[in-house]
């Protein structure tokens, strides 16, 4: 099978909401879960710049996807449930980062009177990472993972590069301190042992949410780094099995040389229970410009998942809904593909761009 049968192009008249509400419909609907109440949770995340138009070039350059959209939808697989999950980044009202902030702490409000998010941790480092003296960069982008069971989850994802009054390692170290894991700062410094240059950090993630649970996340961008050597590094963590992600990593990038295309992803996460030990070390294997086309993804990925004994009827279902053109008439589909052990068990999750703006898109993040 070459492709799988893809659902309309999405329109440049369309709006975001348009797009948004019409693909969560159909993933959650697949992933026999409740539409009525993900789709009142996306509604509210795109609360009100859903209804601009998505217009042929993106107006602001989100930090979400390769090609720009603010959108991303993902499914995270284990033994046990399928969880879908949308990520986006509140569209400023004009090109400018304090716009952006404004934007996005809106949201956080809207999130925490209507689904309870709690946002303590949030204000405890928001002046870090949004600051009033010259913001640059993206502001805050919002994540919700619905399952098919209990409310849902939101996240929030913070630029530690947020302004030049301090480095992103100087801003993430003082937030890990306020929020109350200063010892973890031993773990973060060790993990990025070739240096904050080669391992750098680039996003900083809470769960909003409280209690003993409530994630604190670090997230670094590896630079010339092989499968091995980062699965090595991710031994630090409590439920490092090794082996397993390097295994990913080859099987997903078809190389065990250094990735250079585009650079590998991590995070360790933190969490009271844990103390300053990460729980857990998650890999994400960027995609989209280690393979020709889609395609060649699906069936890289339905070999891993196949192996991990995941459900692969689900995977495909919900691609199937994704896809809007033949798979292999372009690469940016599948943009990540993320993998960690929990309790034993692997776990992952697939990350879909909507493509409202280039099929094809470029490499980001380059070194300097």
């Amino acid at each position: 099978m070459s492709s799988v049968r893809s659902v309309p192009r999405v329109s440049a008249s369309a709006t975001f909401l348009d797009y948004g509400v019409t693909t969560a419909t159909r993933l959650l609907g697949s992933a026999g879960m409740d539409v009525e109440q993900g789709t009142k949770v996306l509604r509210r995340m795109l609360s009100p710049w859903g209804a601009r138009r998505i217009g042929a070039n993106p107006g602001w350059h989100s930090d979400v996807c390769a090609d720009g959209s603010p959108i991303e939808f993902s499914a995270a697989f284990s033994g046990e449930d399928i969880q879908i999950r949308v990520l986006v980044e509140a569209l400023p009202d004009r090109l400018s980062t304090s716009s952006a902030q404004t934007a996005a702490l809106d949201l956080t409000e809207g999130l925490t009177q209507d689904f309870g998010a709690a946002g303590k941790r949030l204000a405890m480092v928001s002046d870090l990472f949004l600051p009033d003296e010259d913001p640059t960069g993206f502001a805050m982008m919002h994540a919700a993972a619905l399952a098919p069971t209990g409310g849902p989850a939101f996240k929030v994802y913070l630029n530690p590069n947020a302004n030049e009054g301090m480095t992103g390692t100087e801003r993430t170290r003082e937030a890990l301190d306020r929020l109350g894991f200063g010892k973890a700062w031993a773990a973060v410094s060790a993990y990025a042992s070739r240096g904050f240059d080669l391992d750098r950090i680039v996003y900083f993630g809470l769960d909003l949410a409280d209690g003993p649970a409530s994630r604190v996340k670090v997230y670094f961008r590896h630079y010339d780094i092989s499968p091995a050597e980062l699965d090595a590094k991710m031994e630090i963590s409590l439920q490092h099995e090794a082996g397993f992600l390097g295994e990913f990593c080859r099987r997903l990038t078809g190389s065990d040389s250094e990735v250079r295309a585009q650079p590998l992803v991590s995070n360790l996460t933190f969490t009271d229970a844990g103390g300053h030990i990460p729980v857990s070390a998650t890999l994400y294997v960027p995609l989209w410009r280690h393979t020709a086309s889609d395609r060649t993804v699906r069936d890289r990925i339905s070999s891993v998942m196949a192996d991990m004994g995941l459900s692969l009827d689900g995977y495909r279902s919900l691609l199937n809904l994704m896809a809007r053109r033949p798979l292999a008439a372009g690469r940016g589909i599948h943009t990540y593909a993320s993998a960690r052990m929990h309790h034993g068990r692997p776990r992952l999750t697939i990350y879909w761009s909507p493509e409202l703006y280039d099929r094809y898109p470029p490499a980001r993040y380059q070194r300097g």
